[in-house]
This record gives C-alpha cells, structure tokens and sequence, in this order.
C-alpha cells in the first residue's frame, strides 16, 4: 500500500502523522518505508536521529525529490524493499512532486489543522487536483481514496467544531472521506519529532491511544 501524507498548506502535520503512522505499524511488524518528498527533508532529518539513537525498529526512510525521476523511484523502492506500507511525506505545496506522488497512492491522507486560517480553502484547492487525479486513475482501471484527518483538535473549542462540520461538508461535496479519529493538541507529537521517535515509544497514554486508533482505522479501511 503506498499512502501520501499531503496538504499543500504547510504546518498541517503531514510528517509527524507520516512518522507516527511509520513507527507505530512497523511495531506492528510491517515493513515500512517513508519517503520524504520535501525539499526541507524534516523527515530525514528525524532518521537520522532515530538512527544515531539505535532506536528499533529501523525505519526506511529516502530523500527523493526529482520531479523527473519521482514516479520510478518510488515504484521500485516500494518494488524492490517489499514493503507492506510506504508512506510519502509531502511537500506543502501545489508542485509536479505533489502531484506524482497522489498519481501512484492507493490513498491520500489529508492532515487538516482545526485553528481555522485558511487551511480549508487551499485543502479545497487539493481536493479540485484530486479529483482529477482520481478520474484519470479511475479511466485507466486504477484507485485512489482520499481520507481528511482533523489535527491539533482541542475539545469544546466553537471554533475546531465548526471546522469539523466543514470538513464533513467537504466529504460530501468531492466524495472522500473523514478519519473518526481526531488527532487532538499535544505537545508530545513535537517532543516525540525531535527525539526521532513516534509517541506510541513514549510514555503519553492518550497520544498512544489516538495512534492507535488511527492505525485500526487504516487498517479496516485497507481490509486488513
């Protein structure tokens, strides 16, 4: 299964879901690859940490960001590592690597922030790129599913409910869907970035549970 971690706004939370998202099934036992597509290289840099650190388990993780070579890249890591899961940590940006890496995804993961800005408007703008990446896959006997996930919730705040609904009206209105997790505002997701590590390898219990969750939600949605 290839996934992209994608949002063309920065500041989304694409690679520390990536990174989460890559510890927490590799400790499930799947082989797991990530594939940092942004020039920043974010993710990168917290492989390296990981691997100074000696941390298990080993997480894979590639520099690619050549628009021209992108696609085959790609294709034969995922060919030739035999990974269960590669996840493409985006870059945030409306760019031909953007654009590649939703071409060759089974399915797209759209972190949306909750603290209102215009997080809606550019996810809308995705969206509209999406669906034409969709037709073309779909004419050609291919697929690909597009899933929002709200972060940096926090709990009885008018403003990261509204914003919910809205994402609920998006799903409706360009025919993709919403993960039931939320991913709520915890500090803990940028310490455990920092330390080369996911939060279920720290002691924060409702972070690990909200991984968890989102995991078994992939999970059932990939039919697993």
């Amino acid at each position: 299964m290839i996934v992209s971690s994608v949002n063309y706004k920065g500041g989304t939370g694409k690679s520390t879901i990536a990174q989460n998202l890559a510890v927490a099934f590799s400790l499930k036992g799947y082989k797991v690859c990530i594939v940092d597509a942004d020039g920043t290289g974010a993710t990168m840099d917290w492989s390296e940490d990981r691997h100074e650190l000696e941390l298990e388990p080993v997480i894979m993780v590639s520099h690619l960001t050549n628009p021209a070579s992108f696609t085959s890249q790609v294709k034969a890591l995922y060919n030739d590592g035999g990974y269960d899961l590669l996840i493409i940590d985006c870059p945030p940006a409306l760019s031909p690597v953007a654009v590649k890496a939703m071409s060759i995804s089974d399915y797209l993961f759209i972190p949306i922030n909750t603290t209102g800005g215009n997080d809606i408007k550019v996810t809308q703008k995705l969206l509209k790129e999406f669906q034409k990446i969709r037709e073309i896959k779909e004419d050609n006997g291919g697929k690909v599913e597009a899933y929002l996930l709200a972060n940096g919730y926090k709990k009885n705040v008018i403003l990261h409910e509204s914003v919910i609904k809205i994402m609920d009206q998006l799903c409706a209105y360009y025919k993709v869907k919403r993960f039931k997790t939320v991913v709520h505002n915890r500090v803990i997701y940028g310490e455990a970035s920092m330390k080369g590590r996911g939060v279920v390898e720290l002691d924060n219990r409702k972070a690990t549970l909200e991984v968890g969750q989102l995991v078994k939600e992939i999970l059932a949605m990939a039919g697993n």
